[in-house]
């Protein structure tokens, strides 16, 4: 029967149905589907930030981020660095605090000497232990937090939150009355001098690391909700206790990429001696970390109660279960919609040889309906160079920003103090840059070559990380199963239509939304706005995972769209530069440390800033010198740093005084024991012994051993090996020295303390609109006073 035939039957037969039309298109169905993805979107972004704080008043058994705030205020009335006695002060209180809370609180006492790791450092550490026994213990919940400052600040977030957070934990658990393993409250001193703390008291604990989860508390900001980072290597059980928290954030993407870095905090010392446990901070704010502005009024109440709630959830979920039965494996886990997913990593390989099974069987299809045949190749070879420029974009919109703001260089964390709007310079340029790289693809790739082209790395990715770092895969994998399902949805009943094929083919951005998102959002504030290329690489994928809806707006849109991405940056990068400036309330980080070489009676004022402010300049002035020949033992950072003669102070500081106690000699080898008194108000002395005619073999600093050889190869000449010795007792630093060699043996003993001199009138006070940087690699509002000795 012909078309003129069915036309005539139906005009003469009213009563034969109407064949269906369907209402759903492919523009109706591509417009639902961006609808849903801004939902997601929502969602992902909803569950991302902290709680409101709840006050004083809260139920007993909640945490409270007020009644946390009362030990905040007492921590963190000063800096107190380790053997300060403010620090004293502060050990004394959180004493009086566990042993009110029920604990049998104990200030455990150790000398402890790091090796292995550049200089040697040794310290004695005053660590605080309560513990709280159970009604039926099966093992020990470890609630870990250091509760030392650095001396440029009074530390409200870093760490004082955190161990006010500890004792409200605690606290809430307690009055309970429920809790049936034991509750191990370790409050370390010298985390921030190389976690010190944490390895004495491994080295003398009766803790069993099969029956033991630990959670370390810790800040690398003043804001921003508690994510945990960093867990166990048997991290099926702590992940599980986790997702009883109201929305938690985690993900085993950070726990693989923090393995690679050189970071460590607490947690690092106990997971290298077998324990399990999960590792918090927040880390936004990380403008005022390790400065005068880490105090109480910057100290955002919400990342406490973030904090509080999620450790205090997993407590009480471990502090009642059977910890001698405690699940084994290691999972992969992530944060979906303020729930815990988590998975073995034996799963994790199945999952990924499936969807690159799928992939593989999408491309087949594809094929035989004649959609892989435009585009494919042509994007393949270009979606890596999108990543790549989307790096490229980070890097060089900062280094122009920097052009109008060099000050910014000095920012510790590389985070400005309102970075909102660089960060949203960057995604709407990001955004720009991907919609760019689809319209060059546009006249040559259909939907469908466009969606294979991504898919190929997607599963290259989803296999490469399967096997190398599976906690990661997970990111890769969901995006092209989804994908690989859309697209041959698309084929199969969309009858291969571009315009269905594009809508199938966005199925992928469904789960890359919600598990890309948390990724992009916590990266900005750990890297800051200076290191934002792993951030938009990962926007950037998320971007192209979105793209193909695209191919169903009018040609002109995604053009227009671009130029309006490109027009947003750049005045949300204009108005960063107008609103984010150094002042009073934001004060320019600098540093400035006053050296006193004791042999040649001379002094010098050193900086490592990169774009000093003025006041900087007009004590180290503006010339970089190599001082490495005069201040031989200084850090490697500042041998290129800024230099300038300072005249001598009112009061020459006292140069460190060595005095040989006893000397022997037995089969080639000398033991040399020596007594160093660095002077009244030293925070730390360092000797450093001069290798090029004698082989250091090892010796013993404060009753700790430190390894000979060379731990200083960093160091130019011939200071080859060194310690330093923190919280100097009173009476010096007792040193017995073992070397072999001919002759006395040089050693160069500098004395480092707090605080600046007045040198030829020169004012030393610290302007309201700049602040300290930390200590550490750049040493800063620090004299140091050095003298060669040969013993």
């Amino acid at each position: 029967m012909g078309q003129m035939d069915l036309l005539q039957v139906r005009s003469e037969s009213p009563d034969l149905p109407e064949e269906p039309v369907s209402r759903v298109t492919p523009r109706r169905a591509g417009a639902v589907l961006l609808l849903l993805l801004a939902v997601l979107a929502g969602m992902t972004l909803y569950t991302l930030q902290p709680p409101d704080a709840k006050g004083s008043s809260a139920p007993e058994g909640e945490f409270s981020a007020g009644r946390a705030l009362t030990d905040v205020r007492v921590l963190a009335r000063a800096p107190h660095p380790i053997g300060s006695p403010e620090s004293a002060a502060v050990r004394g209180h959180l004493i009086d605090r566990l042993t009110a809370l029920g604990g049998r609180a104990e200030d455990e006492t150790h000398v402890v000497a790091r090796n292995g790791e550049g200089t040697a450092v040794v310290a004695e550490v005053h660590n605080v232990h309560a513990r709280f026994p159970g009604k039926d213990s099966t093992g020990n919940v470890v609630l870990v937090a250091h509760y030392d400052s650095v001396p440029a600040g009074p530390g409200a977030a870093d760490n004082a939150a955190n161990v006010a957070a500890v004792l409200e934990v605690v606290r809430a658990l307690r009055a309970d009355g429920t809790q049936r393993n034991d509750i191990d409250v370790v409050l370390t001193d010298g985390e921030e001098t190389g976690l010190l703390g944490a390895r004495a008291f491994l080295d003398s604990t009766d803790l069993d690391p099969e029956r033991s989860v630990v959670m370390n508390l810790e800040a690398r900001g003043v804001s921003g909700p508690s994510i945990m980072f960093e867990a166990g290597d048997r991290n099926s059980g702590p992940v599980a206790a986790l997702g009883d928290g109201d929305r938690p954030i985690a993900t085993s993407m950070s726990d693989e990429i923090y393995c690679l870095l050189p970071n460590a905090t607490d947690f690092t010392e106990f997971k290298d001696k077998g324990f399990t446990g999960l590792n918090f901070a927040f880390v936004d704010g990380s403008a005022k970390y390790h400065t005068r502005d880490d105090s109480v009024a910057s100290l955002s109440r919400e990342s406490v109660q973030s904090q509080g709630d999620v450790v205090l959830a997993a407590a009480r979920g471990l502090a009642g279960q059977d910890l001698s039965a405690l699940s084994t494996g290691k999972d992969t886990y992530f944060s979906l919609f303020g729930l815990i997913v988590q998975y073995p990593q034996l799963l994790v390989v199945v999952l990924a040889l499936l969807a690159v099974l799928g992939y593989a069987a999408t491309f087949w299809y594809a094929g035989r309906r004649g959609a892989a045949r435009d585009g494919v190749l042509r994007t393949a070879l270009t979606f890596p160079l999108v990543l790549v420029a989307a790096g490229a974009v980070a890097f060089g919109v900062w280094q122009l920003i920097c052009l109008f703001r060099p000050g910014y260089g000095s920012l510790l964390s590389g985070d400005t103090y309102r970075p909102q709007w660089f960060r949203g310079a960057f995604t709407a340029l990001t955004c720009a840059l991907v919609l760019g790289w689809f319209l060059l693809l546009r006249r040559k790739a259909q939907a469908a070559g466009l969606a294979l082209g991504i898919g190929g790395w997607l599963a290259a990715l989803t296999l490469l990380t399967a096997f190398l770092m599976p906690g990661a895969a997970y990111v890769f994998t969901w995006p092209l199963l989804f994908g690989c399902a859309g697209l041959a949805a698309a084929l199969r009943w969309g009858n291969a239509s571009r315009d269905w094929v594009a809508v199938g083919a966005t199925a992928a951005a469904l789960p890359a939304l919600p598990l890309l998102i948390p990724l992009v959002v916590l990266l900005f504030p750990t890297l800051g706005v200076s290191f934002a290329a792993p951030s938009l690489v990962l926007l950037a994928l998320v971007a192209i995972t979105v793209v193909p809806l695209a191919a169903l707006l009018p040609r002109r849109v995604p053009s227009v769209t671009a130029l309006v991405a490109v027009a947003a940056g750049v005045v949300l990068v204009a108005t960063g530069l107008r609103v984010d400036g150094f002042g009073t309330g934001h004060p320019q980080p600098t540093n400035l440390f006053y050296a006193w070489d004791a042999d040649t009676g001379k002094g010098r004022w050193l900086s490592a800033d990169g774009a000093p402010p003025a006041w900087t300049k007009a004590r180290a002035g503006t010339e970089r010198t190599d001082v490495s020949k005069e201040f031989p033992t200084f850090p490697p950072t500042l041998q290129r740093g800024l230099v300038a003669d300072a005249e001598a102070p009112a009061v020459r500081p006292a140069a460190p005084e060595v005095k040989v106690l006893q000397d022997s000699t037995a089969g080639g080898d000398r033991t040399v024991r020596l007594r160093i008194a660095p002077g009244e108000g030293t925070a730390y002395v360092a000797v450093s012994a001069d290798t090029s005619a004698h082989t250091v073999k090892g010796a013993t600093v404060l009753g700790a051993e430190v390894d000979g050889g060379r731990n200083q190869t960093f160091a130019p000449g011939p200071w080859q090996w060194g310690f330093a010795a923190w919280a100097v007792p009173a009476a010096g630093v007792e040193v017995e020295l073992r070397v072999r060699g001919e002759g006395a043996i040089p050693l160069r003993v500098t004395s480092y303390r707090e605080g600046l001199p007045s040198a030829g009138g020169t004012e030393t006070e610290l302007p309201p609109e700049l602040t300290w940087s930390t200590w550490g690699a750049f040493p800063t509002n620090v004299t140091a006073v050095g003298r060669t000795v040969k013993v």
